[in-house]
């Protein structure tokens, strides 16, 4: 970060934030400099992953890599002071304006030794300053009570003393507590649990879908994945019907049946990430490309989401307008007019999110690029291979159930395979290495506590190396405090390119899985460099996926558990068991094992959805052909 001096004054939006300028503005109670200067802040770790970026800067002399620890807490010392004064208080607008960023306000305490920011919470008290019980809440704190509450909060969560007051104003916390992508502390754990359990059946009651925080939705919608908790999911049933509501009062009306005798039935295909280097690329590409045989195949995407290599796919693509994304996508969709809408995978985006609870085709189907059902009233069917299927009652759609072959992948594109490493076997005073691959959002308490069990049951040295997509910034500062405070000979490494990823792996020894979410991509990244591991079998079809490629993978049975206690054993197993390791490595290096996933048929899977589209024809006369 450079240095560099910024005026700001009360006509001017900050493009610049200096550290010093924002502690001097504090401390001259220049509140809405301030406010200004903090939701430029937050937003730029928001547009940066976690990272401050070049419109920022700190005179500090602190080494690298303490210098995030120190800006935080330098930030969360200020914004204590500044939020602390009684003379400083939030407009709705500029509660709504840091709300959308509330999770890095959290990320920065976080990182900070503050932790959380229930100091001031306390600070503003109307039951009085500094005082602890009773905490009284009132028109007077409310909107500061919300934006200092966050994750890692010791205070308990009043849910229905707080929807009782203003579930409007609350309603926002809520979400923006249930938003964030890395929550692997107990504390920040048990709230996304309580929140997706007590919070589905009490959406009904807010006023209208205004009050839900836009910014942070499709966040929800997508990391309630990643909980515990068995319905986890209900979650997504109540903001369909808010999302619904909402478009239906705002001009977007269900479309008409196409035309009739068009050449071929036209196919729209809403995509999401779609790039080259994408894994929805690499996983769905081969799938649809197969539909052209059959369909007009239209491919429709935001910017920056494509490239000309995935756009080829499509016998016609569309990008999408900036601006109004989800007005762009639906008036291209009204003027193609398809027969069939497919959504190759949904909640990336809010445009999916929105998209999904609007009848636009007589058939609209879905594959499970995120892996996880939508339950939204209007998708008539769920592609997806028998060996990953679960439990059908983990869905709420309905089931087109494709034989494992039936979505064949391609190879990583424009990525130079590091070639896996041949081991030595290992002595026994030796260390092994345990590869934990997982983006941000999979690490949780429970799973790390599962490690840490490992750990001390283990009759050798082993340390835990978590690779993680995503982890940038001060957001690997936390994870690295979080993981570390459970298993503190961990090696915790931020987000990392492909070469560096590779040749990382090839100093490990075998892998483990997270759960309950567990890998496609991962998986197969660490198979393909000879690593045997262990994953947890579950009903949700994201966990599911991890026992079905391991059987494709021609990995042994033993090493699919169905309890956290077999997950264990499985890992002890392999991580103590140095000639059987080395001889699984082997196999592994000398097979080439993942081939298989590259290896299938795409008949089965135009079939199904052509066999879809003439039922759904068929009960609809008149309508389609």
């Amino acid at each position: 970060m450079s240095e560099q001096k910024i005026r700001v004054n009360e006509h001017q939006w900050p493009t610049y934030f200096q550290l010093e300028m924002f502690e001097a503005l504090v401390n001259t109670n220049q509140y809405e400099e301030c406010g200004r200067l903090l939701t430029f802040i937050l937003n730029q770790l928001d547009q940066q992953y976690g990272e401050w970026g070049e419109h920022v800067s700190a005179l500090t002399t602190v080494s690298k890599d303490r210098l995030n620890i120190h800006i935080c807490t330098r930030l969360a010392g200020a914004i204590t002071t500044l939020l602390s004064n009684p003379n400083f208080n939030l407009s709705l607008e500029g509660y709504r304006g840091l709300m959308g960023v509330h999770r890095w306000l959290a990320l920065v305490f976080a990182v900070s030794p503050y932790r959380n920011a229930d100091h001031i919470i306390r600070n503003r008290n109307v039951a009085g300053a500094g005082v602890s019980k009773p905490l009284t809440i009132n028109n007077r704190n409310i909107y500061l009570f919300c934006l200092c509450y966050f994750p890692d909060s010791d205070i308990p969560l009043p849910l229905d003393v707080l929807w009782q007051y203003n579930r409007d104003v609350v309603v926002t916390l809520f979400f923006s507590l249930l938003s964030g992508r890395a929550l692997p502390t107990p504390a920040s754990h048990t709230k996304k649990e309580q929140l997706l359990a007590w919070l589905p059946e009490k959406m009904g009651e807010i006023s209208s879908p205004e009050f839900l925080p836009k910014r942070v939705l499709h966040d929800v919608y997508m990391h309630c994945s990643y909980a515990d908790l068995p319905q986890k999911h209900q979650i997504k049933a109540a903001m369909s019907r808010m999302l619904r509501e909402e478009l239906l009062n705002n001009g977007f009306d269900e479309l008409p049946a196409p035309p009739v005798g068009r050449p071929k039935p036209v196919l729209v295909v809403v995509l999401e990430w779609f790039s080259r280097q994408h894994s929805i690329y690499r996983t769905h590409s081969t799938t649809m490309r197969a539909l052209s045989r059959e369909y007009e195949l239209v491919g429709i995407a935001q910017p920056g989401t494509t490239d000309e290599e995935t756009q080829g796919v499509f016998d016609r693509f569309i990008e999408i307008p900036s601006g109004n994304i989800v007005r762009g996508a639906y008036d291209i969709i009204k003027r193609e007019q398809p027969d069939i809408i497919y959504y190759p995978s949904v909640g990336m985006f809010p445009l999916t999110m929105y998209l999904v609870n609007i009848r636009l085709a007589p058939l609209q189907l879905m594959a499970l690029g995120h892996p996880a059902t939508t339950h939204s009233p209007c998708i008539d069917g769920v592609l997806v291979e028998e060996d990953y299927v679960g439990d059908p009652a983990c869905y709420s759609e309905p089931l087109l159930i494709l034989p494992a072959d039936g979505m064949p992948y391609i190879p990583p594109q424009g990525v130079n395979r590091t070639p896996p490493l041949l081991r030595p076997v290992k002595q026994r005073h030796e260390r092994v290495r345990v590869a934990v691959c997982a983006s941000v959002m999979k690490i949780n308490p429970v799973f790390l506590n599962t490690l840490a069990d490992i750990v001390r049951r283990c009759r050798r040295p082993v340390q835990f190396c978590f690779y993680m997509g995503f982890a940038k910034g001060i957001t690997t500062d936390y994870l690295r405090q979080a993981i570390q405070s459970v298993l503190p000979d961990a090696e915790v490494n931020a987000h990392m390119s492909v070469d560096a990823y590779q040749a990382a792996l090839n100093s490990c020894d075998l892998f483990v899985n997270p759960f309950p979410f567990g890998n496609t991509n991962g998986l197969v990244d660490t198979v393909r460099q000879g690593l045997p591991g262990v994953c947890l079998t579950g009903p949700e079809v994201h966990t599911h996926i991890d026992e079905g490629l391991f059987r494709r993978l021609g990995l042994p049975d033993s090493f699919i558990a169905a309890d956290i206690e077999s997950y264990i054993r499985a890992a002890l197993a392999l991580i103590e068991g140095d000639e059987w390791r080395y001889e699984l490595q082997q196999k592994l290096c000398r097979e080439d094992v993942e081939q298989v996933l590259f290896k299938g048929q795409t008949n089965s899977f135009v079939t199904l959805i052509s066999e879809a589209y003439q039922r759904k024809s068929a009960s609809q006369p008149g309508e389609a052909t």
